[in-house]
């Protein structure tokens, strides 16, 4: 990778910073290019520019021709921006390139929508005080939109925040993960070449302190969208509870396999589910209740499947696993896997750290109130918990604080229609790995997983303002 010297975008024009860090490759540790660090100066600069964009509009149609170029751009470079995520992450190129292809459906979805944005008719006439009106919505943008986004999902995630804001008017200004900016700098240069004008999308790079807390006392911005943990989702709402909030935050993702269910999919689902992304996902599986009936066998197919899985340099296209995204976060995550073992959980698979790499670890007889089984992992690892019958393991679905997505696997209609009704989660599927995403569909959580809907289409409704307009002859 080339390397990349990276800038503030504020008003359409790059702008030096405060400062300069450097940017290290993930996996190799050299240094692949510099970014700017921003300040509280610069966060105000880049409301500013929103505003200034805001009062000067953004037709509809130009909105959507903007987003479908984007789209095009954004495909043609994908190999570019893949390597980028790669190397300033530690994602295998696999998946990195799987997510350039699916943020270029979330900006083609995104276009489609903002030519779909209409109002609809309120028969106010239905009512006596209502005769002889005409009553109508009409929406409109909330106003500026800050963007707040993770490392794990780098391109996608940022655009499932900016592609709806842009759709819905909203100007946007955006500060992503300190350990993801230069793809970010790389998708405001496809916004720029698209043609998005001068204020309506402005980077600012920096600590959380210094860019994030100047948008959230500033009464100009009417929207903070953040993807990341619960607690600070929690704290930013607490600090700014003026403004709209759509906060996707931590989960602790569950699946269930019944003695209906045809254990060869579902075991292979669930390596899935467990290790894609390296296991740094919102949704990636981390609790399987499995009834007693099959559980042997499940564990033997599911526990033989981690340890086929190829893990190491993320540039080597057959990787699954790749690094976490810092030592710190392995040395945390191992440390709580040997304490899980110590206390009495039987280790079926990995467990160990193999030049810097946490190999896909697989336990069971893990006790349920176990960090492991309470709380968000965010690494490839995942603990099988053996219960007696579907409403023993509905309970412990259940009993999480988290509730994002679920699912359950079982060839008994009976059990999906009862688990889907009685299941705390965003989302219930069944038969399917309970990390399934499709970009246009709606997803949120509940509980501690956050509030608001993201989806392009939800996410952009989220974003509007329905004003009620009555005509009276």
């Amino acid at each position: 990778m080339v390397d990349c010297d990276q800038l503030l975008y504020i008003d359409g024009a790059w702008v030096a910073g405060a400062d300069r860090r450097p940017v290290r490759n993930r996996w190799t540790g050299e240094q692949i290019g510099t970014v700017a660090v921003g300040l509280a100066e610069h966060a105000v600069r880049a409301v500013d520019a929103a505003e200034r964009a805001m009062a000067r509009g953004l037709p509809v149609p130009r909105r959507a021709r903007i987003l479908a170029t984007a789209a095009q751009l954004l495909e043609r470079r994908g190999e570019e921006f893949a390597r980028s995520i790669t190397a300033e992450t530690g994602k295998p190129i696999t998946a990195a390139r799987g997510e350039v292809d699916r943020a270029v459906q979330t900006l083609g979805w995104a276009a489609e929508e903002t030519r779909r944005l209409a109002g609809e008719a309120v028969p106010l006439n239905a009512i006596e005080s209502g005769a002889g009106t005409i009553a109508l919505t009409v929406p409109e943008a909330r106003g500026i939109a800050a963007a707040v986004t993770p490392f794990n999902f780098p391109l996608n995630l940022v655009l499932h925040k900016v592609a709806p804001a842009l759709a819905a008017g909203c100007a946007v200004v955006f500060k992503p993960s300190d350990r993801a900016v230069l793809v970010a700098g790389l998708l405001v240069e496809v916004f720029a070449e698209a043609g998005l004008p001068a204020g309506w999308l402005n980077l600012v790079t920096g600590t959380p302190a210094d860019v994030v807390e100047p948008w959230l006392d500033d009464p100009r911005v009417a929207v903070i969208t953040f993807t990341g943990s619960s607690r600070v989702g929690w704290d930013l709402k607490a600090r700014s509870p003026q403004k709209l909030h759509v906060l996707e935050l931590g989960s602790n993702t569950a699946m269930v396999v019944t003695d209906n269910a045809d254990l060869e999919r579902a075991a292979a689902d669930a390596m899935t589910a467990a290790l894609a992304n390296s296991g740094q996902a919102c949704v990636s599986l981390q609790r399987l209740y499995v009834t007693r009936g099959v559980a042997d066998r499940f564990l033997a197919l599911l526990g033989d499947g981690f340890k086929t899985v190829r893990y190491g340099d993320p540039r080597d296209d057959a990787t699954v696993v790749g690094p976490l995204i810092t030592t710190e976060a392995t040395a945390k995550l191992k440390g709580s896997i040997d304490a899980t073992v110590a206390a009495g959980a039987r280790l079926l698979a990995g467990g160990d750290v193999i030049d810097g790499v946490l190999e896909p670890t697989l336990l069971t007889d893990v006790d349920p109130g176990d960090v492991l089984v309470c709380e968000e992992a965010f690494g490839p690892v995942a603990s099988v918990l053996v219960v007696d019958d579907l409403d023993e393991a509905i309970r412990g679905v259940n009993s999480s604080r988290y509730s994002l997505n679920s699912s359950i696997y079982t060839g008994d209609l009976g059990e999906a229609m009862g688990f889907a009704a009685r299941a705390q989660a965003g989302s219930v599927l069944v038969n399917m790995p309970p990390s399934y995403r499709a970009d246009h569909m709606p997803y949120g959580g509940v509980k501690d997983s956050g509030q608001g809907t993201e989806g392009v289409k939800y996410a952009i409704d989220e974003l509007l303002h329905h004003k009620l307009v009555v005509f009276k002859p």
